[in-house]
């Protein structure tokens, strides 16, 4: 169950991530919805390559012991973080393919 209540958080941090990143930047905008979607998606996966950086692997945990403090906390920065990432590259593939 820690499994599941950490993907939400890294899934609702990347949503929201990709919705503010695409109402402030409206180029790279595919739509509140859409960013969403993607900006949560970017949460999720982002996960993966942050706890392979050392001295930041930590701070998402292995949720075995139960979930602490700092477990949350991390995985709500690397959802925001990836959120804004895939965002970032969907606005480029976006803005290319526009002309």
């Amino acid at each position: 169950m820690p499994a599941v209540a950490i993907m939400v958080i890294e899934f609702v941090c990347g949503a929201a991530s990709g919705i503010a990143l695409g109402r402030r930047v409206p180029s790279f905008s595919l739509g509140r919805t859409a960013d969403g979607i993607i900006g949560g998606i970017g949460g999720l996966l982002f996960v993966w390559p942050s706890a392979r950086i050392p001295g930041v692997g930590p701070l998402i945990g292995h949720h075995a012991d139960g979930l602490t403090p700092t477990m949350l906390i991390g995985a709500g920065i690397a959802g925001l973080l990836g959120g804004v990432v895939l965002i970032v590259l969907a606005g480029f593939v976006g803005a290319l393919m526009k002309g």
